[in-house]
């Protein structure tokens, strides 16, 4: 079985694979990009988190958001049935500009489940999913 930081690092490579296809899709102006970029975002999700996961309006560009080129892991912490894999992320062009993530899990039949990406803040904690 895979650790939470270990699917936190897949994650992060999914996510760029699928950030930069809806980036470049969305470019062609095709008519069938916003299905293709859904359906990719979709197959993302089915495979990290739970199938009956509700998540926000997508967003993407032309950086991603988690990579594993710009955001590393700084913490795990796993109580029983339950794991926070701490990250910060930090551009690669702007060093200046930083973001603290968390990754909330679940283990559900001996699988860590991704339930929540969060963008950490001294406001607070925003979900990103």
């Amino acid at each position: 079985m895979k650790t939470p930081s270990e699917i936190t690092k897949d994650f992060f490579l999914d996510y760029k694979e699928w950030n930069d296809f809806a980036s470049k899709t969305s470019e062609n102006n095709d008519e069938n990009s916003d299905h293709k970029i859904r359906k990719m975002y979709d197959d993302l999700i089915l495979k990290f988190c739970d199938s009956e996961k509700k998540y926000q309006g997508l967003a993407y560009g032309s950086e991603s958001s988690h990579c594993i080129e710009q955001e590393q892991i700084i913490e795990e912490l796993i109580s029983e049935d339950k794991a926070i894999v701490k990250t910060l992320f930090k551009n690669k062009k702007f060093d200046f500009i930083q973001h603290n993530y968390e990754y909330h899990f679940e283990k559900v039949k001996d699988r860590w489940i991704l339930n929540e990406v969060y963008l950490v803040d001294d406001d607070g904690q925003y979900e990103c999913l």
